[in-house]
């Protein structure tokens, strides 16, 4: 991929982000003056309710999508993308459930409000659990391999979380049978505990070493030189791992290239 190319996505993602960004923030002050008026009027009719829950959904789904669109970036971006594809599935099916008049579907355990509300839960775990993916992905670039090992463990703890309760929705709370649930309940606890210590950890883990890092390294010397600039195009392997050293040092991939020539020079 060129430049050119790479500089128009670049864009054309900070624009999304930007709509998101400002999705969340009138979404929210719908809310609030709905609230207000509530609180003043003392009413809070039908209308007001279904205003207010939707508004809601979409600051909800907003803010999964800044956290999918934190890696559409990078070479797991697909991640991203199917993240934001559930969480649009469910704004929708929350949409549905909010002002769509069921009647007496909402009452019937195969009806289409029961489909609609299975929908929702698990395309809003699944949204979610992918959010939580695609922020601890940004690790996959820190410096110690520890680091990158352990969140290959993360990752995989994040994707046990939905295995274990999509089949209760599904069954409508019939899973685990009642000879399993103690030890499956017992392992699920284990599995959030551990889930919730690497979500910390390693995040902090990887803010201290790259401080560190930053601190103890030396700043590149770039001798003075009369030649003219050169535009180079890197693709493939060595664009990626440009790219990759970048994000690792906080640096520009100008700044890396540049220092890999100071360091060069000297030998």
């Amino acid at each position: 991929m060129s430049t050119q190319q790479n500089a128009g996505e670049i864009r054309n993602i900070k624009g999304i982000r930007r709509i998101a960004v400002w999705t969340v923030v009138i979404a929210l002050v719908i809310t609030a003056l709905i609230g207000i008026y509530t609180i003043v009027s003392g009413e809070l009719g039908e209308t007001q309710s279904k205003v207010m829950l939707t508004t809601l959904a979409v600051a909800a789904f907003s803010v999964l999508a800044l956290c999918h669109l934190a890696i559409v970036e990078r070479d797991v971006k697909a991640v991203g993308w199917i993240g934001i594809g559930m969480s649009a599935l469910a704004l929708v099916t929350a949409a549905f459930l909010i002002w769509w008049d069921f009647g007496d579907y909402m009452y019937q355990p195969s009806g289409v409000y029961m489909n609609i509300t299975k929908t929702f839960a698990i395309s809003g775990l699944v949204a979610l659990s992918l959010a939580h993916a695609n922020l601890m992905l940004l690790l996959q670039t820190a410096p110690l391999r520890w680091i990158r090992s352990s969140l290959s463990v993360a990752l995989i703890l994040i994707a046990i979380v939905p295995t274990l309760v999509i089949p209760i929705i599904l069954t409508d709370g019939n899973f685990p049978p009642p000879s399993f649930q103690d030890v499956y309940w017992r392992f699920f606890a284990v599995i959030l505990i551990l889930d919730a210590l690497c979500t910390i950890a390693l995040p902090v883990a990887t803010l201290i070493v790259r401080g560190q890092n930053k601190q103890g390294a030396p700043a590149p010397v770039i001798a003075a030189s009369s030649s003219k600039a050169v535009t180079l195009t890197l693709t493939g392997v060595a664009a990626a791992w440009v790219n990759s050293q970048a994000l690792a040092s906080s640096q520009t991939a100008e700044q890396v290239v540049t220092s890999l020539i100071a360091v060069a020079r000297k030998k």
